[in-house]
């Protein structure tokens, strides 16, 4: 099997822990291309990455003929224009959460994955996690009885407001980042406890979801705090 090809769009700081790193740890990808939209600051990443190649611009990294695949870590709000552009132009595609900024940018981004019979895929790794099988394993096999109701929670602080995550235009705030994984898991629960032969859990659809008190203890409290609740209401 020839190695997957990946080109990075923009210079993140989640692309070497969530890409480049984990591509040096196999001989199935290849992280071979950057850009970004300042081209010195593409260079220097780079070079510090150990990239071969850089664009200098994205339009040219999705067009680039000698990449299978992209990696789509941009802002929230530009996740679905450059997913499609990337199908587009024949590439699979793994973009981070959340997968888009809106339920229409994520239907239009499905159809366009059906038609070019690519890939796109969102970047939650947890799913592969050991931790995640046997979760899905318990509720599969019916050893917690019928599930009623489940809740899920996760807060992190996030001191500096600068961040693009505080940044509305750019599709952000606690739901869009944290809370995708809250939704997602109780999601990902209930899809498998469908597809199971046993009698399936009442928590069909979220019933709440917004901010909650975080659980962890820090200096710094931010917004970035999401709970999902699903399960019919008493």
């Amino acid at each position: 099997m020839d190695a997957v090809r990946i080109g990075v769009l923009g210079a993140a700081k989640i692309a070497p822990h969530a890409v480049i790193e984990p591509a040096r740890n196999t001989t199935e990808a290849q992280v071979v291309a950057v850009a970004a939209r300042d081209r010195s600051r593409a260079d220097a990443y780079a070079a510090k990455h150990d990239i071969p190649k850089v664009h200098g611009s994205y339009a040219d990294l999705i067009s680039d003929p000698e990449i299978d695949a992209i990696y789509n870590p941009l802002p929230n709000g530009l996740h679905a224009q450059w997913t499609i552009a990337a199908l587009e132009a024949g590439k699979h595609v793994l973009c981070e959460k959340p997968f888009t900024a809106n339920t229409h940018e994520a239907e239009d981004v499905a159809a366009v994955a059906e038609r070019t019979g690519l890939v796109v895929m969102e970047a939650f790794h947890y799913r592969y996690h050991p931790l995640a099988h046997r979760m899905r394993e318990i509720v599969e096999s019916g050893e917690l009885g019928p599930i009623r109701r489940v809740e899920t929670a996760l807060c992190f602080p996030l001191p500096k407001f600068s961040d693009i995550r505080y940044q509305y235009d750019l599709a952000g705030g606690a739901t869009m980042d944290v809370g995708t994984y809250t939704v997602h898991m109780a999601r990902l629960l209930d899809a498998r406890s469908r597809r199971s032969s046993r009698p399936r859990p009442s928590c069909a659809r979220p019933t709440s979801i917004g901010p909650c008190a975080p659980s962890c203890r820090s200096r710094a409290v931010t917004p970035d705090v999401s709970r999902v609740r699903c399960g019919r209401p008493r």
